[in-house]
């Protein structure tokens, strides 16, 4: 069963987060499903929230960076 994790910080996403994760998971499914020639049922799609306060971009956190 594949399985994909995708870490995402919320802070840069717009609009309706909760439809944006249902296209991204359905995405990422049929790019499986097309390529490998697997069911869909077995793709399973895991989403982490990472706080743009814990993430950085070279040695500056990611919120500061926003901010200028």
């Amino acid at each position: 069963m594949p399985i994909v994790n995708v870490d995402i910080v919320p802070e840069l996403m717009n609009g309706d987060r909760d439809q944006q994760y249902v296209q991204i998971a359905a995405g990422i499914t049929e790019a499986i499903v097309s390529s490998t020639g697997a069911p869909a049922e077995p793709v399973h799609v895991l989403f982490a929230e990472v706080s743009d306060a814990r993430y950085a971009v070279g040695g500056v956190m990611l919120r500061e960076r926003m901010k200028g």
